[in-house]
């Protein structure tokens, strides 16, 4: 069996064929940017920020390449895109920047050396992470490298893998250590050896990370290792068929988890995989013969200088076959440039080093395995030339950064500058980091975790955050993750901080663990002990920034020369910044709220709790008021007039300053009292908006209305009826026919994310199937408000550009 999957000929000549033809339909203006788009995406290539650039995606056997396929690679991305390789979070490669034209001969030569981007992206079976220490671990219980080769193999050939509801993620761990995250994925596999001695795996599934992160469980404690495609085959059916097609959301294998329970879930997959059982080529036949190094004369590692020898202690490792070492090679922010991998390629060939030496990991870094000590010391100048993380303590080349808002279209803010401010100031305290071997910080640019954020000691991920009008750029704080079978648990939020001071927090962070450390086993022990309130404490001295008069940096994200904003956020992310604003208010003022209690009022400003009581929702309705006067006025007309709040509290509304001063000291306490009561039933009622931004009570009173308007004579109650639901249909069927409005929004002068904010409002107010226009400028309305929409479920039917704005019209979906 080889040591790498085997390209089908179902991807190698008809896959590629298909694509080609559809390439070229494209740049003949034959083909559509959607249409094209659905085809790339499942090839692993997705559009950039920069215009007419692409990144190309390519699988890897479990993390694993040959050096030559490392050789050819460096000289793809000289060629053809940014000359440097990227380290993904799941062990795959990316090409950044490559051109649209290119995009072809690249495919075609991957192929050429084993290599794909078939399933690398879109809703297919992705790229299956293996665990980088398999087969060389001195835990390991069998290398699973072959059962990554063939599951890719297989999945690849199967014409089910490419439409599926979401991505489909499978990770195989060699050992309890689970290093390959097999406990938090779609299918999991976790190497046993049985009381019989029979080799086989325990089976994870439903597990993920995202917006909504989720723990898997355990469908099996022990399956046989030909029954991994039969498994991964069932589970990839059911899914098929349950997993949520319309809110991509609300898509992956964990959402059916949570819909049907863990129990119904995993009685559907043994149903289907007793049914696959009964039909032929489902067994795997492994080889189950180790891998095999030749037997060499073990011989201790000779450092050269004290330099070497440092960098030995912090990185080289002995493998469990006796005389053989591992490397491992960090890289800054997992990035390879092109000319540093085709000299190492050309030594690892030089060498003859066993052509499985390379295996990229989950922390965008990669191993060089299976080294004499002679090689071990013939590679480190070449390692030194292009690593230079590894001249520094571990965890610097530990951190993990996704790329965020410089390409994504998804991220908020900027993680890989944030992780090279940390680098940077680090260096400058001269903390011993050498006391934090293995020290992982995870940061992301959004809630979607490509930067494993969940996974990490401490984790960041991306938001917004607000000082009066101006929004700056934020992180969520997250800490204590534990990964191992068993034991995973998922890194618990607690705090935010300000990017501007991320660096200076988490210097506060370390240094403070590294005076205790000795009294607790873990960071995680100690977090659970005494560290988090410690964390929080830390955190709270880095929310704020200066004013934008005093120091304009805070609203500037790392390495842009823009003032942070929201603009070319893409599809469905338009709301996280409307609800960060919600909830900053919300914090804001629960604290001014406990202020006042907490001091008997002697400390109070209930000025600001009025403030922040009135304009927290006012967002939720469309409204953008700037200042107290026309917040209040605003609040009084969308909640008080409209029952929402209740009357009682208008009077507090026409109160001065100077009467809410003297009422902290008064002996009356009933307007103190009023206004914080208000306060609290602002809160309350944010709990009860849903997706949609309806509030409870507007839906209860829809609904009363609903029965109100149903109780008409019976004499034609019923032909009413039936007339309200053709009337319905027919004004649907005609918004086909000739897409006319319904209703027209002018949004030309709204900013984001309120233009989205008051699109949703008005749909919020449409029936099913009605068409809403709405006007829209140039730059980040059009980029992001179409895109948000569509992600929340309606259909854009068309994006007309007139002289300087667009008309979009939207038909609403319930």
């Amino acid at each position: 069996m080889s040591d790498f999957y085997t390209i089908p000929q179902s991807v190698l000549k008809d896959g590629y064929a298909w694509f080609k033809e559809n390439f070229d339909a494209y740049l003949d203006k034959k083909l559509d940017d959607l249409t094209f788009k659905t085809i790339r995406v499942s090839f692993g290539i997705y559009e950039q920020r920069a215009p007419n650039t692409y990144m190309v995606r390519i699988k890897t056997n479990g993390g694993v390449i040959s050096p030559q396929q490392l050789l050819v690679l460096s000289d793809l991305a000289r060629d053809y895109a940014d000359p440097k390789i990227h380290v993904t979070t799941r062990g795959g490669v990316q090409l950044h920047y490559a051109k649209l034209e290119d995009l072809a001969d690249i495919v075609q030569k991957l192929h050429k050396i084993g290599l794909t981007g078939r399933g690398s992206g879109g809703n297919t079976v992705r790229n299956i992470v293996g665990d980088p220490l398999s087969g060389i671990a001195k835990d390991d219980v069998f290398d699973i490298l072959a059962h990554c080769n063939e599951l890719t193999t297989r999945m690849l050939d199967m014409k089910d893998s490419y439409n599926l509801p979401r991505k489909y993620k499978i990770a195989f761990s060699s050992s309890a250590a689970d290093r390959a995250h097999a406990t938090i994925t779609d299918v999991g596999y976790i190497a046993k050896i049985n009381e019989k001695g029979q080799r086989g795996f325990s089976v994870w599934i439903a597990g993920g990370m995202g917006a909504q992160s989720r723990l898997g469980f355990k469908l099996y404690d022990f399956l046989p290792e030909n029954e991994i495609f039969l498994v991964s085959q069932a589970i990839k059916q059911v899914f098929d068929r349950t997993g949520n097609r319309k809110n991509k959301h609300a898509a992956r294998l964990r959402f059916v988890a949570k819909k049907l329970g863990e129990e119904e879930l995993a009685k559907l997959i043994k149903e289907e995989i007793e049914s696959f059982r009964k039909t032929k080529g489902w067994e795997v036949k492994i080889n189950p013969n180790e891998l095999v190094l030749p037997k060499i004369k073990a011989e201790k590692l000779k450092p050269k200088s004290k330099a070497q020898k440092l960098w030995i202690d912090r990185f080289v490792r002995e493998q469990k076959q006796s005389g053989y070492y591992y490397i491992k090679i960090p890289l800054q922010l997992g990035d390879i440039p092109h000319e540093a991998a085709r000299a190492l390629a050309q030594k690892l060939i030089e060498l003859n080093i066993h052509e499985t030496t390379i295996c990229f990991t989950a922390n965008q870094n990669f191993y060089l395995r299976h080294l004499k000590a002679s090689d071990v010391i013939a590679l480190h100048p070449i390692i030194e030339s292009f690593s230079h993380q590894s001249k520094k303590p571990t965890i610097i080349g530990d951190m993990v950064a996704c790329t965020g808002a410089a390409t994504c279209q998804l991220g908020i803010t900027r993680p890989r500058g944030a992780t090279l401010a940390i680098e940077e100031y680090l260096r400058k305290k001269k903390l011993n980091l050498d006391k934090l071997q293995g020290f992982r910080i995870n940061m992301s640019g959004c809630p979607n975790s490509c930067g494993n954020h969940a996974t990490a000691n401490l984790g960041f991920f991306g938001k917004v955050l607000r000082q009066g009008e101006i929004v700056y750029p934020a992180y969520n704080v997250l800490v204590g993750a534990v990964i191992k079978e068993g034991e995973t648990r998922f890194a618990r939020k607690i705090a935010e901080v300000a990017a501007f001071h991320v660096p200076k927090f988490v210097h506060e962070v370390l240094k403070t663990y590294i005076e205790v450390q000795p009294r607790f086993k873990t960071f995680e022990a100690w977090v659970d002990s005494e560290g988090e309130a410690i964390i929080v404490d830390i955190a709270k001295k880095y929310v704020e920034v200066p004013s934008f008069e005093k120091d304009k940096n805070p609203f500037f994200d790392y390495s842009s020369n823009e003032m942070f904003s929201l603009k070319g956020r893409g599809t469905g992310e338009c709301s996280a910044g409307m609800y960060d604003l919600i909830e900053a208010d919300k914090k804001a003022l629960n604290e001014a709220i406990n202020v006042a209690i907490e001091s008997n009022f002697a400390n109070a400003d209930l000025s600001l709790i009025r403030l922040l009581a009135c304009r927290m929702l006012l967002v939720a309705k469309g409204e953008d008021a700037r200042d107290e006067a026309g917040v209040i006025k605003a609040f009084k007309r969308l909640y008080i007039d409209s029952g929402l709040i209740e009357s009682k509290y208008t009077p507090l509304l026409n109160l001065d300053s100077k009467a809410l001063e003297s009422a902290k000291t008064s002996k009356d306490s009933k307007v103190r009292d009023s206004i914080v009561q208000l306060g609290r039933d602002v809160i309350a009622l944010y709990a009860t908006m849903d997706n949609s931004l309806k509030f409870a009570k507007e839906k209860e009173a829809a609904i009363n209305a609903s029965i109100e308007s149903s109780k008409d004579d019976s004499n034609g109650a019923t032909s009413q009826v039936v007339a309200k639901k053709s009337s319905h249909v027919e004004r649907s069927e005609t918004s086909k026919k000739d897409s006319k409005p319904d209703k027209t929004k002018d949004l030309r002068g709204v900013k984001c994310p309120m233009n989205f904010v008051k699109t949703k409002v008005e749909l919020s107010s449409m029936q099913n199937g009605e068409i809403l226009e709405i006007l829209l400028d140039n730059g980040e309305p059009i980029e992001n408000v179409p895109g948000s929409v569509k992600g929340e479920g309606h259909e854009i039917l068309s994006q007309i550009q007139k002289d300087n704005f667009w008309q979009v019209l939207i038909r609403k979906n319930a």
